[in-house]
């Protein structure tokens, strides 16, 4: 089946109405556009608007009084309350990521301090060298010191 060039089927009621309906919207939008985009509606809607915003505030400020005497009795926190412990909540987050960024570099000055200053091989060598000449001295006086020579008493001795 073809359908008749004015786009008329007899057999589609609903496609009848759907065609009808695009149409209508469309009109409907065009016309509602022009009014949209003129200086007397955006004027209308300004005035509105102001009458409004003078008509809420007093409106939301005695709700604002009214909830925060609610929630004073209620032994609840009220917004601002809320506020001000979050900020303070946060100022102390801030705090303590600093604190752990300083004690994390002072972490690592210590580590490299630490690896800095422990004994290297070379170090334990010296040492080992100096108490060897320490200990040949030692047995160099003893096999020099006199064998008849009086010994002092010690507390093992006395024992």
């Amino acid at each position: 089946m073809t359908q008749p060039p004015n786009g008329f089927d007899p057999n589609d009621p609903i496609g009848t109405w759907r065609a009808w309906r695009d149409a209508s919207l469309e009109a409907w939008a065009k016309s509602l556009t022009a009014m949209v985009n003129t200086e007397t509606f955006s004027q209308a809607i300004g005035a509105q608007l102001d009458a409004l915003l003078a008509v809420s505030g007093p409106v939301q400020q005695a709700v604002q009084q009214y909830m925060e005497r609610y929630l004073a009795q209620a032994q609840l926190p009220s917004r601002n309350e809320v506020v001000t412990l979050a900020e303070r909540l946060t100022n102390i987050e801030f705090r303590l990521d600093d604190m752990q960024a300083q004690l994390d570099e002072l972490t690592d000055l210590v580590r490299k301090l630490a690896v800095a200053q422990t004994p290297t091989a070379v170090d334990v060598g010296v040492i080992d060298e100096r108490l060897r000449g320490i200990e040949e001295q030692l047995t160099a006086l003893a096999a020099v010191r006199p064998s008849g020579r009086i010994r002092k008493a010690t507390t093992e001795d006395k024992e």
